[in-house]
C-alpha cells in the first residue's frame, strides 16, 4: 500500500501493520476507539447495570469509520470483560450483560463489579462527571477512504472487525475539553491583541503572548491525540498513586487536596 502523504508516523505505522496483515505477514493490531457518549437517557440504569453506545459509525478525528454491522461479537461474548482505560494488568470493572447492534451504532449493558473502585467509576458516571466509552479490537477486514475528486486519503473504512474489549475512559472528555480550548485560541489571541495594541513590541508583553498562543495553536491541534494519550497516562499514574499512599494511615488524598485549594481561593 502506498503511504498516504501529510498523515502522521503513527498513522504511517498503522497502515504498515494493516498492510501485513492482509497480506499474511503478520497479526491484525490491536486498536482502540474513543467514543464520548453519554448513557442511554432515562434507559442507562437498571439497578446495578448502566447502558452505553460504546461506537457509532460516523467519521472520527482520525477520518476513520467503523461499520456497525461490521462487528463480530462472538469473542467477546465469551469474555465480556469493562476494564478500566484498557489497563489488561488491572481487575476488570465489570461486565456486558448484554451488547446488541443498531442500525449505525454499537450498544452495550454494563454490571458494574461490587468494588470500591468500580462502584466509584458507576457513579462518576451517573453524576455526569464522566462520559467515555473505548472499544478495543481487531480490524478484520477494511479499505481506504478517498475524495471522490482529488483521490486524497481521508482515512479507513473498517468493515469487519472483532470486538475483544471495552474499557471506561476519562481522556474522551478530556480530549474534547481539549479541542474545545485548541479552537479557542486564536479568538483568545485577538482579545489580548485588543487588550494591548500597542504592546506588539515589549518582549513578555500581552501581544508577544497573543502570538505564542497562535504560533502554537495549529501543532497543539495537530497532537490533540497525543496530548490525551498523556492524560490518560497521567490520570492513570495519579490513581495508582491515590491507591499506594491511600493505605498510609493518615494521608489526605490528592483530590481532597485540591478541592481544598480551590475553596480558599474562591
Amino acid at each position: 500500500m502506498p503511504q498516504p502523504e501529510g498523515i502522521s508516523w503513527e498513522r504511517e505505522r498503522l497502515l504498515e501493520a494493516l498492510e501485513a496483515y492482509r497480506s499474511g505477514l503478520g497479526d491484525a493490531p490491536l486498536l482502540r476507539k474513543w467514543h464520548g457518549a453519554d448513557t442511554l437517557g432515562e434507559d442507562a440504569g437498571q439497578g446495578q447495570t448502566m447502558a452505553f453506545v460504546i461506537s457509532t459509525d460516523e467519521v472520527d478525528r482520525h477520518g476513520d469509520v467503523i461499520l456497525a454491522e461490521g462487528w463480530k461479537l462472538e469473542s467477546y461474548q465469551r469474555n465480556p470483560v469493562f476494564l478500566w482505560a484498557h489497563d489488561y494488568a488491572r481487575p476488570v470493572i465489570g461486565r456486558a450483560v448484554a451488547v446488541w447492534q443498531e442500525p449505525h451504532r454499537l450498544l452495550a449493558r454494563m454490571e458494574f463489579a461490587p468494588t470500591q473502585f468500580a462502584q466509584e467509576v458507576a457513579m462518576l458516571y451517573q453524576a455526569g462527571y464522566q462520559h467515555g466509552v473505548s472499544v478495543g479490537f481487531k480490524p478484520l477486514r477494511y479499505e481506504e477512504r478517498r475524495h471522490e475528486q482529488t483521490g486524497a486519503f481521508l482515512g479507513i473504512r473498517f468493515l469487519e472487525q472483532e470486538l475483544l474489549e471495552t474499557s471506561a475512559v476519562p481522556v474522551p472528555a478530556n480530549r474534547s475539553a481539549l479541542r474545545r480550548a485548541l479552537d479557542e485560541a486564536p479568538r483568545a489571541g485577538e482579545y489580548l491583541r485588543r487588550l494591548a495594541p500597542t504592546a506588539a513590541e515589549r518582549p513578555g508583553g500581552k501581544a508577544s503572548l497573543a502570538q505564542a498562543l497562535e504560533s502554537a495553536w495549529p501543532e497543539l491541534s495537530a497532537r490533540i491525540d497525543d496530548l490525551g494519550k498523556l492524560a490518560e497516562e497521567l490520570v492513570q499514574w495519579v490513581a495508582e498513586v491515590e491507591l499506594a499512599r491511600g493505605k498510609q494511615a493518615g494521608y489526605v488524598p490528592i483530590g481532597d487536596v485540591l478541592a481544598a485549594l480551590r475553596e480558599a481561593r474562591s
